[in-house]
């Protein structure tokens, strides 16, 4: 009886001790993100971007957990990657694809999935073999070839979260936006991905025979996860398209919400991407889910999405600064100097040689120019993603060295390059727009007749997922009276009606159809 009531008193303790931290946890994300606020829309500090704001706020809570070292404490500073990847990063993700502005995504698909995806691949292996070479030269910590890919691959995670906020606060023009936005979107994906594959090989025996392996299972893994996504997506639509209810918009959202966590866990129960899932997940949803949702639902889940997504990253970011003084011993500066040479090399390796072919077929007004080239190099930014792969490094001998030099290369990369970011962009005299021409850019709906895909998509997924009807036998794609009529009222600098011109996203224009 009087153990039970020890017991029972000791886990009283416990509770009320993790409430506490608990407590001053909540009360630290608070402080960042009205610090964060400040920072960006009161003072516009370009020079601090929110994400470093929010990292410096969680550094300065890192102090007060200094003073106790209790095993409570430790668990809320240390950054849990099981919290980041179940709980924090599928809303980021999702509401990634969520919100994309499809029709310029499409627009420029070609170059983001050659980015996203060979760029990121590109990027994995300059990196990986640049540390092997120097690890075996001598100069800095000796990798295998499978651990030095593996690190190649999780260190090429980048965030642009930083980044893209001035680009859209800046109204950058929205080539080199939309350029940015779609090879982050993909290249977290890309990344982990590649990183599960090359770390399988890490303890066992490994060679250069064994890469094609590698890129097997990254290829079927990511194209398996991408079906799983767009088959919820159009699940979710279906649902939606034939249940009515019956003007419930809590029950409606909720069932919204629970599909955006849904593939996450089919995947990861098969040993595919539960990121890449979701990702597709959240454009298919937008594109055809979100058409049978009730005017309120629509507002309320695209609200919804925003700030979960926002309070998610402004966490990952707060235990970013808060890991700093949780970090283990075990510093390797040479390490971290070969590393962050690798991911300049690695990232102009990628970006350069696949901007040449990219202009190759492209016409002379759609050129990816040499400033939007420089700035997309720049924009590598790496983020929480990097930390939390690292904290998940499968080595025991290596993982301390591992976990800080990418803390080194985030804090080095988000303070210096995401501070640079608005110099940057006046020396490189990237294009902005004034906001007449950014409403302008955004209005007018492009054709679909640049990728049959779209067309076939309007013509027959979109009303067999949707209540929506297909365009007319011409295309139906852009209503030019509208388009007239919207230019005028721009150059008048007159705001329209949202019921000037009534079309979707990806350019289907609705009032031109059966």
């Amino acid at each position: 009886m009087g153990e039970a009531t020890t017991e029972h008193q000791i886990g009283m303790e416990s509770q009320k001790e993790f409430a506490v931290y608990f407590a001053v946890t909540i009360t630290i994300v608070m402080g960042a993100i009205l610090f964060s606020n400040y920072v960006a829309h009161h003072k516009h500090w370009f020079m601090l971007p929110e994400a470093a704001a929010t990292i410096l706020v969680g550094m300065l809570g890192g102090v007060l957990y200094l003073l106790h070292t209790s095993s409570v404490t430790q668990s809320l500073a240390t950054f849990d990657p099981s919290i980041f990847f179940i709980g924090l990063l599928p809303p980021i993700i999702f509401n990634s694809g969520y919100t994309m502005k499809r029709r310029f995504f499409f627009d420029n698909i070609t170059a983001i999935v050659t980015y996203a995806v060979a760029g990121t691949t590109i990027s994995s292996f300059v990196v990986g073999v640049i540390v092997y070479t120097v690890g075996y030269c001598g100069i800095s910590l000796k990798l295998t070839l499978a651990e030095a890919l593996s690190f190649g691959a999780l260190i090429s995670a980048t965030d642009t979260v930083s980044v893209l906020a001035i680009f859209q606060e800046l109204r950058v023009e929205p080539t080199l936006f939309y350029l940015v936005f779609g090879e982050s979107s993909l290249n977290d994906a890309v990344a982990i991905v590649l990183f599960a594959s090359f770390s399988k090989f890490i303890g066992n025996s490994f060679t250069a025979s064994a890469i094609p392996v590698a890129v097997l299972d990254f290829i079927f893994i990511f194209v398996g996860s991408t079906l799983v996504g767009i088959l919820f997506g159009m699940i979710s639509a279906l649902l939606f398209k034939h249940y009515n209810f019956k003007g419930c918009l809590f029950h409606e959202v909720s069932v919204y919400v629970m599909f955006s966590y849904l593939p996450f866990s089919v995947c990861t129960a098969f040993d595919l991407s539960g990121v890449v899932a979701i990702l597709f997940t959240g454009i298919a949803m937008k594109h055809y889910t979100c058409n049978n949702l009730s005017e309120e639902g629509k507002a309320t889940c695209a609200k919804f999405f925003n700030a979960i997504s926002y309070l998610s990253e402004a966490t990952i970011f707060l235990n970013l600064g808060l890991a700093v003084f949780s970090m283990q011993k075990g510093f390797h500066f040479s390490f971290a100097f070969w590393t962050l040479f690798a991911c300049l090399v690695g990232r102009a390796l990628h970006v350069y040689p696949l901007s040449y072919l990219l202009n190759l077929r492209k016409s002379a007004e759609r050129q990816i120019t040499k400033p939007t080239q420089h700035m997309l190099w720049f924009s590598g930014l790496r983020g929480a993603l990097c930390f939390a792969l690292a904290l998940e490094w499968p080595n025991e001998l290596q993982r301390h060295y591992i976990i800080n030099v990418t803390m080194v290369v985030v804090l080095t990369t988000l303070f210096i390059g995401g501070g640079a970011t608005v110099p940057v962009l006046n020396y490189l005299k990237i294009k902005r727009l004034t906001p007449s021409e950014d409403l302008a850019i955004d209005q007018i709906v492009r054709p679909l007749k640049r990728l049959r895909i779209l067309q076939f998509d309007a013509k027959y997924l979109v009303p067999f997922l949707t209540h929506m009807q297909p365009p007319s036998e011409d295309g139906g794609v852009t209503n030019l009276k509208a388009v007239n009529e919207l230019k005028q009222v721009v150059n008048d600098e007159i705001r329209p009606a949202a019921a000037t011109v009534a079309q979707d996203e990806d350019g289907i224009d609705f009032n031109n159809m059966h």
